[in-house]
């Protein structure tokens, strides 16, 4: 992010804040306007070896290194003019404008240094600056940003690019809702540009707005496997299984920057179809804490204890780490299909049963558009390994073809969907390993 978007740039302020005190008529100013930079550069130096006090020539020194690409030069010009002005709001431009060009030149932590000295003059009044805010985004400083942006009156001064900066360093800084009303206001404004949004910029807008005020989610799960182990824990042979459960999880300090902490609740009922006696039913139930520990990967680590619910669940704690990513899992506003590809894996172990149970799922396809927005239908080809410690044949890996249809609901104008209802299915051939690599596996998903 680049703040040029603060609205207050470098090389247009020179007529209006660094020329504003009476200065002689010389041909410096008149390179800078000509665009003659180096002549300007040369000109200001010349003037400040017999006036090296000078602010009026410190700044048209800096600005013109500023037009040169000069930033840390430009920076330390910028340092001087503000030394020597004696006018609050001058000064307050030539802080400014010192701190962008440090950040520019990569040193945002001499940049850092300029705002904070600027927010505890009161002479600068940087609390009432929108301007101040950006520059300290710029900075890297969101701790100064939103301190600045505590005084709600300077957001009716947004533009669209600002109020979207605010809003991410909002974000990073873990203010959530002002996170989502800065959004909401970029949103709006855009409105009213010349030129909007693409649909895909709005989409992307509109998910960050889900992930930060998704402060619950819930998933309920039915699926028919014709062999293999079912997604509970209990250790068996291959059975034909019906399977349904659900989860709720609820997050502890909002979304964290990416790096959420959640509290959940899980229970499956597992209904195996077999003669073998052994394969009775069972009622497992989880309560465990889910922690999220790099904001752009989705890897989640997860502790739990297992609480059985009837005579067949088992009571036992478990650690669990599980990965996910991909590309073309959500609707592409621009394209009716496009690529699709995801991968999941997870690690599981029960203490109590020193038990380890893996698995790894990699799919890649094609998805199709069904409707306008929220209907997508995916062809894609599959391939499937796992290892349960607890079995005879403890590796088992298959590949096949599937099939999944999802719509996506629970939208609104500034967020993106929330909920889902997923079909899916899959049919697999055992490559290696155990026969459960080979079978049938068909699941309904509905989430939010």
């Amino acid at each position: 992010m680049r703040i040029a978007a603060t609205g207050m740039l470098v090389s247009a302020c020179i007529s209006g804040a660094a020329l504003a005190q009476d200065a002689p008529a010389a041909d410096p100013f008149e390179d800078y306007r000509a665009g003659r930079y180096e002549q300007a550069i040369a000109g200001a130096e010349t003037a400040l070896e017999s006036d090296s006090e000078n602010a009026i020539w410190w700044a048209l020194l800096a600005e013109a290194r500023a037009q040169s690409g000069m930033s840390k030069a430009a920076a330390e010009a910028f340092a001087s003019a503000a030394r020597f002005e004696t006018d609050p709001a001058r000064r307050s431009y030539f802080l400014r404008a010192q701190a962008l060009n440090l950040a520019y030149s990569g040193d945002l932590a001499a940049a850092r240094l300029v705002i904070d000295g600027a927010m505890v003059d009161p002479a600068l009044q940087t609390r009432q600056s929108l301007d101040w805010a950006m520059i300290a985004i710029a900075a890297g400083d969101d701790v100064a940003a939103q301190d600045i942006l505590d005084n709600e009156a300077l957001h009716d001064g947004f533009t669209r690019q600002t109020a979207l900066d605010a809003g991410y360093s909002a974000k990073r800084r873990g203010l959530d809702r002002r996170a989502v009303r800065f959004f909401d206001i970029g949103l709006a404004l855009d409105k009213s540009e010349e030129e909007p949004f693409s649909p895909e910029q709005r989409e992307a807008i509109r998910r960050e707005n889900r992930e930060l005020t998704r402060d619950w989610s819930f998933l309920a799960q039915a699926s028919y496997s014709t062999a293999g182990r079912p997604l509970g824990p209990a250790l068996l042979d291959d059975e034909e299984a019906l399977q349904i459960g659900a989860e709720v999880s609820r997050r502890i300090g909002g979304w964290r920057n990416g790096r959420p902490v959640s509290v959940f609740a899980r229970a499956y009922l597992s209904d195996f179809q077999g003669i073998t006696p052994a394969a009775s039913n069972a009622a497992q139930g989880w309560i465990g804490l889910r922690y999220k520990p790099l904001a752009s990967i989705n890897f989640n680590l997860e502790a739990s204890r297992l609480v059985g619910l009837d005579e067949e669940g088992l009571d036992d704690w478990s650690v669990r780490g599980a990965i996910s990513g991909g590309a073309g899992l959500k609707p592409e506003m621009a394209a009716r299909d496009w690529t699709y590809a995801h991968y999941y894996a997870d690690v599981s172990y029960l203490f109590e049963h020193e038990t380890t149970y893996a698995l790894a799922e990699g799919r890649f396809g094609q998805s199709f558009l069904m409707d306008e927005t929220s209907t997508t239908l995916t062809l894609y080809a599959v391939v499937r390994a796992d290892f349960d410690s607890g079995r005879i044949e403890e590796e088992a890996l298959g590949a096949g073809v599937g099939l999944s249809l999802r719509h996506w609901f629970d939208e609104t104008d500034t967020v993106a969907h929330r909920g889902f209802v997923d079909l899916d299915i899959q049919a697999r051939e055992r490559i290696a390993g155990s026969e459960r690599a080979s079978g049938v596996l068909v699941t309904v998903t509905v989430g939010r």
